[in-house]
């Protein structure tokens, strides 16, 4: 089956999720009621996602990222909440806005979830990333291979032709080589300066919070524990890691209408 059917087929609104499986045991209620009711293990969290996780194309299918293409399709996936969606993800900027809108549906907004549950009712402290540091080029030896979704990579048969362009942002999994230290092990990318200082960031926040359940320590950027409700903070993992206000929030509530 073709790529772009597959895309296709993903992106409809009744395609199916993968879901919890509620057993008596290890699950006896939905994660949701279980974190609503303050039921789950309270200990600190520490998580996050990228600022790729989608493609655009998740939500356009094959069509161009065109402010017109767009409306449409968000008209077709939201219908009389169309309007609401594209105040959230406009328009005019119509690739990362398919993009974010394509992202959330995948992963982020779940993550969100959890993260804000943990917030109301874990009692412990939430420590909330946006991980934004794009990998770099292929390096030469690569051709014209492409990047997958999860780390692989995927080599033409044709002719070499130039490298394909980096993504624009962090796509899914991209941080995990960063923060297990194995940026050397993986030839495929051309590693920079600033790859291993953001790799050596990451690695001392997981160090410390998996010791302390506290990600801060000398040396880094100091990340503030999120709050409940609105308002919140978030760290920003980049070359100038830093933190910022978060301005997601209205995004994941609009998708949690049904």
């Amino acid at each position: 089956m073709p790529a772009e059917q597959l895309l296709a087929a993903t992106g409809k609104p009744d395609a199916p999720r993968f879901s919890t499986n509620v057993d008596g045991y290890f699950l006896p209620q939905s994660p949701t009621e279980i974190f609503t009711a303050g039921k789950q293990a309270h200990v600190p969290l520490l998580v996050g996602w990228n600022s790729q996780e989608m493609a655009y194309q998740m939500v356009m299918g094959p069509n161009a990222p065109t402010a017109e293409n767009y409306q449409a399709a968000v008209q077709k996936l939201y219908g009389e909440r169309a309007a609401g969606a594209l105040k959230l993800y406009p328009a005019a900027t119509a690739e990362q806005s398919a993009t974010d809108l394509a992202s959330d549906r995948f992963i982020a907004y779940s993550t969100w979830k959890w993260a804000d549950l943990q917030t109301q009712t874990g009692g412990k402290p939430v420590y909330r990333y946006l991980y934004a540091r794009p990998r770099p080029a292929m390096t030469p030896e690569m051709g014209n291979a492409t990047a997958n979704l999860a780390g692989g990579i995927t080599k033409s048969t044709g002719p070499v032709a130039a490298p394909a362009p980096p993504a624009k942002g962090a796509v899914h999994s991209a941080e995990i080589e960063y923060a297990l230290g194995n940026l050397p092990t993986n030839k495929v990318f051309a590693w920079t300066p600033d790859d291993y200082k953001v790799s050596e960031q990451l690695q001392a926040y997981f160090a410390n919070f998996i010791k302390n359940g506290n990600p801060n320590g000398s040396g880094l950027p100091t990340w503030p524990a999120a709050k409940a409700g609105a308002g919140g903070q978030l760290l920003r993992v980049d070359v100038n890691t830093r933190v910022e206000a978060d301005q997601t929030r209205a995004r994941y509530l609009f998708l949690e209408q049904k």
